[in-house]
């Protein structure tokens, strides 16, 4: 039985929060109310629930994901907080396709940026809704996975963290192959520990 969720006060304001598990692990997104503010993978292995009506869409929306009946979030997510530059990489990050892996260079271009890649990655690394703006499908140019910041306790280079982006890629991947019409095992078991 999932155990009640805390809510987190930030700057005053009361932040719905689930912790929950999924195909991908636990992970956990607090909400304003009106909008996703917050997703990352926990280590924890008890599930914790905020009742939200914005939560509840995310993980619904989640859950479709890993199934392969979902391939963009039309869940909202507060950028508010977050400078304008950045929201511009995360903008031109949420159009990289869904089964597509691009590399950091690639995506400093698509943001009229050519020679910014170091930028690219840093706007990856301080993603604050991984899955809804897919960082995971941005790599080295050398096709390695580079850096994933999933379990943001852990240095992105962890190898839980990449573990989790080369799961992410693959699900998608076998999906889009699959044309996303009846997946259900893609995701193997990601192991936290």
């Amino acid at each position: 039985m999932p155990a009640l969720g805390y809510a987190y006060i930030i700057l005053g304001k009361i932040m719905p929060h689930r912790t929950d598990m999924t195909p991908f692990g636990f992970i956990s997104m607090s909400s304003n109310g009106k909008a996703i503010t917050n997703l990352t993978w926990v280590t924890t292995d008890t599930p914790q629930i905020d009742h939200d009506p914005i939560l509840d869409q995310a993980f619904q929306e989640l859950h479709e994901y890993a199934k392969g009946e979902r391939q963009q979030f039309s869940v909202p997510v507060d950028l508010e907080d977050i400078s304008a530059s950045h929201q511009d990489w995360l903008q031109v990050l949420r159009q990289v396709g869904y089964g597509e892996t691009i590399s950091y260079q690639e995506l400093a271009s698509r943001a009229g940026k050519p020679k910014a890649a170091r930028a690219a990655g840093s706007a990856c690394a301080r993603n604050p809704v991984p899955i809804i703006y897919p960082c995971h499908r941005i790599l080295k140019s050398d096709g390695d996975l580079g850096n994933f910041g999933a379990i943001r306790q852990l240095k992105p280079d962890d190898g839980r963290n990449l573990k989790i982006k080369a799961k992410l890629i693959e699900h998608e991947k076998l999906c889009w192959s699959n044309d996303a019409i009846t997946h259900t095992n893609a995701i193997t078991d990601v192991t936290m520990r």
